[in-house]
């Protein structure tokens, strides 16, 4: 189910069900629960969705809606004072805190529920494949003539930095996610300096 399809009731038990699964995970979720947080009985809860497969799969798209728009956001956010990427790694971990889309996100990825298994895989790699492009997008703008196979390997690289920083995330390890933020930090600051020239910023 598209969240843009969703009508505004169904919309309101989407949004409290994202709450209830970034917390619980699906094996634990209680549709009783979700119904009673979002004002109405569990009953009224199935004139909107089947079951709980089908209220997860309509919380995930609206978690990779809402990240989606959130890394775009980011990525457009970089200045030319800033390396690719860096405006998105340094926010991490504040966005994983504040944002229930993204905790769903994270927890769905990690631990997939077993009929939905394919779907979250799916979603989350093309979701994975989103930020891929935009930093690919980004280290194009910021250096002249990189070429397209090292601008694939540091994209790809970029990812398994990311995925590194996700671990940390999901098993609480402050001190584990630090080190490798500033490792990546130190990383990113030299992409691509001993091989391209940095593009002059657009003064237009």
């Amino acid at each position: 189910m598209a969240t843009n399809s969703l009508t505004p009731a169904a919309e309101r038990i989407v949004l409290h069900a994202l709450e209830h699964f970034a917390e619980r995970g699906y094996d634990a979720a209680s549709l009783n629960d979700i119904a009673g947080s979002a004002g109405i009985k569990k009953a009224s809860l199935y004139a909107h969705f089947t079951g709980k497969d089908d209220l997860y799969s309509a919380v995930l798209n609206l978690a990779l809606q809402h990240e989606r728009d959130y890394v775009a956001a980011q990525f457009k956010a970089e200045n030319s004072a800033e390396v690719p990427g860096e405006c998105y790694v340094t926010n991490l971990q504040t966005r994983y805190a504040q944002s229930a889309a993204l905790r769903f996100l994270l927890r769905a990825a990690f631990y997939p529920p077993a009929p939905l298994e394919h779907k979250v895989k799916a979603d989350f790699g093309e979701y994975l494949t989103f930020i891929r492009g935009h930093f690919q997008a980004c280290l194009e703008r910021s250096y002249a003539g990189i070429s397209a196979p090292r601008a694939d390997l540091l994209a790809e690289a970029y990812l398994a930095l990311i995925d590194s920083l996700n671990v940390e995330l999901i098993y609480g390890n402050d001190a584990a996610y630090l080190r490798r933020l500033d490792a990546i930090r130190q990383l990113l600051s030299i992409i691509g300096l001993p091989f391209v020239e940095r593009s002059a910023p657009d003064k237009r």
